[in-house]
């Protein structure tokens, strides 16, 4: 993981706001978790976002001190996984998720053959942008989903990682 963010890096995103992408670890959990809270309907705990961070790669992208994204991610014999994207509600539609997620996928050249994820399958926004970054389906998990009225399906993709 040595050349994992080695150094915090400043990027900008495309409203012109210069961000800070780098690390994060277990001690930003506070911070992180109210985005967790914010962003999904069914969010984790936060002990096994507190786990998460202490087991897995995580990427995030601050404005100044304030958390706008993160990413977990798991590296596993030439294959990664894609465990949770999270933006600020305030961030979305943005470009803040496209930027994080493209700074991950470089991170991973050399280290990853292929990148897995599922994503909801009622979240087109997120579908949109696996696809716009060369993500294919390759299954469906049948009720992977906790929902409002049950279960929801998860769309499983997949993106080859030589593709750059």
């Amino acid at each position: 993981m040595s050349s994992w963010f080695s150094a915090p890096q400043a990027v900008e995103d495309r409203q012109g706001r210069s961000l800070t992408l780098s690390v994060v670890g277990p001690a930003e959990v506070e911070a992180l978790y109210p985005l967790e809270l914010a962003a999904h309907s069914h969010p984790m705990p936060k002990s096994t976002l507190l786990g998460n961070l202490q087991r897995y790669r995580c990427a995030g992208l601050r404005d100044g001190e304030r958390w706008l994204a993160f990413a977990l991610v798991s590296v596993v014999v030439g294959e990664a996984e894609l465990l949770d994207i999270v933006v600020d509600p305030a961030a979305q539609g943005q470009g803040v998720g496209r930027l994080l997620l493209e700074a991950v996928l470089d991170q991973l050249q050399g280290q990853a053959e292929r990148m897995f994820l599922e994503v909801r399958e009622s979240n087109d926004s997120a579908i949109g942008l696996y696809s716009a970054l060369g993500f294919v389906e390759v299954g469906v998990r049948h009720g992977y989903y906790p929902a409002a009225k049950g279960r929801e399906d998860a769309i499983l993709m997949a993106l080859e990682l030589d593709w750059r």
